[in-house]
């Protein structure tokens, strides 16, 4: 009997050592948990792979779930059967490649075997080789090349079955999530923080969200901008169920906007929104906070900037920033890649779009910085009734 599986492979995990089964088992319960909604799902987890089978008509969706999960290094649409016997195996493959073959006019290939079994009696060279005769016979028209074959027959002989496939989609690789600590993102409406929130999750970090609105400056549909970019990058709440903490900045923002040095307004801005994170940070055990600073993208991002803003800081917080060295364009292929661009492109107005000074400084000074501060008689009153007043939060764990 032969049937059509998924194939998946987990790359980085292997090189796990001791604790290579927490990972592998929290990667099973992560791709259970993302594929419940599928009928008939069933999953099989082993040392080094992971089977999924599903009904046929499932099979697209289902990969494109899987090639979203961190943890995942190859996604293959493969057979299974029970066949040990190898020229039984060569008529299988004879039998599936056929329409392949006439279909995209191929004309070289190679067979690659594995066995996993070392009991098998016939080595992993020698099957190839005759599983190559058997393809000839069938098909003389073909020719075997030793590089870059047209069609790669992948073979795997195991104790209980021989798995074979032709082709081979690259996943996300990475760690499971959940496997790292939390972090807590600041994100925009922009294009950059998803992308830098999808790289933490890819090295197993769970991911929560802080986002700066103004209103009546900022309307719902920037929040709700927000809330699909948190949906599209954790795939629809797929890969865990973060929280998302809106801040009403309205307040600090007015008081801000009385400071006698405008060129520090995004400067001291950004200071409070680093204020604010910190502040979630300690008191919901968030080990980093995270951004999407890229250096020298913008005058908030540079060097002498970072350091100014993110002074503020309690010493023991760390902050990640993901695309430190990635460029506008690299930033973008990802952003396409996880379905979050043409969200963070619709036209709604962030905090930090509306509020951008006409000549920004790029080298603040922490001591100009503090006193700036120190001028505005209410901002330390007015932040205070913020964090205790003005901070919503919006579970997605309630949705579950």
């Amino acid at each position: 009997m032969l049937s059509k599986i998924i194939y998946l492979k987990y790359g980085e995990l292997t090189l796990k050592g001791k604790n290579r089964v927490n990972f592998i088992n929290l990667l099973y319960q992560n791709i259970r948990n993302a594929l419940k909604d599928i009928k008939n799902i069933e999953i099989k987890k082993s040392f080094d792979n992971c089977v999924v089978k599903c009904d046929e008509q499932d099979i697209e969706k289902t990969i494109t779930i899987l090639k979203r999960i961190p943890g995942i290094y190859q996604i293959i649409e493969a057979y299974f059967t029970c066949e040990l016997d190898m020229p039984k195996v060569g008529s299988i493959i004879v039998n599936k490649i056929s329409q392949k073959i006439n279909d995209e006019k191929i004309k070289t290939f190679k067979v690659y075997t594995k066995r996993h079994d070392k009991k098998y009696p016939i080595n992993s060279m020698e099957y190839s080789r005759q599983i190559g005769g058997i393809v000839l016979k069938e098909f003389s028209f073909l020719k075997v090349v030793m590089e870059q074959p047209q069609l790669a027959i992948n073979i795997e002989v195991k104790e209980d079955g021989t798995i074979f496939y032709f082709d081979k989609i690259l996943g996300t690789g990475g760690f499971p999530v959940g496997i790292n600590h939390k972090a807590l993102m600041l994100i925009s409406g922009g294009i950059d923080s998803p992308v830098a929130a999808s790289l933490l999750l890819k090295k197993g970090m769970k991911v929560d969200f802080v986002t700066f609105m103004t209103p009546p400056h900022t309307s719902d549909e920037a929040l709700n901008k927000v809330i699909e970019l948190v949906k599209r990058v954790t795939l629809d709440y797929r890969l865990h169920n973060p929280r998302l903490f809106v801040v009403n900045f309205t307040y600090i923002q007015h008081e801000l906007a009385h400071m006698s040095n405008k060129s520090y307004q995004i400067t001291l801005m950004r200071r409070y929104f680093y204020r604010i994170a910190n502040y979630l940070a300690k008191k919901y055990n968030y080990s980093a906070i995270a951004t999407g600073e890229s250096i020298g993208q913008v005058a908030s991002q540079t060097l002498g900037s970072m350091k100014t803003i993110e002074s503020v800081l309690d010493n023991d917080l760390l902050v990640f920033r993901p695309l430190l060295t990635f460029d506008k364009l690299e930033i973008i292929k990802i952003a396409e890649q996880i379905n979050t661009y043409e969200v963070s492109i619709l036209p709604y107005n962030d905090c930090c779009s509306l509020f951008v000074p006409k000549s920004p400084t790029t080298n603040p000074s922490i001591k100009i910085a503090e006193a700036i501060e120190k001028e505005l008689d209410f901002i330390n009153e007015i932040f205070n009734d913020t964090l205790n007043k003005y901070i919503k939060i919006i579970d997605y764990t309630m949705n579950k």
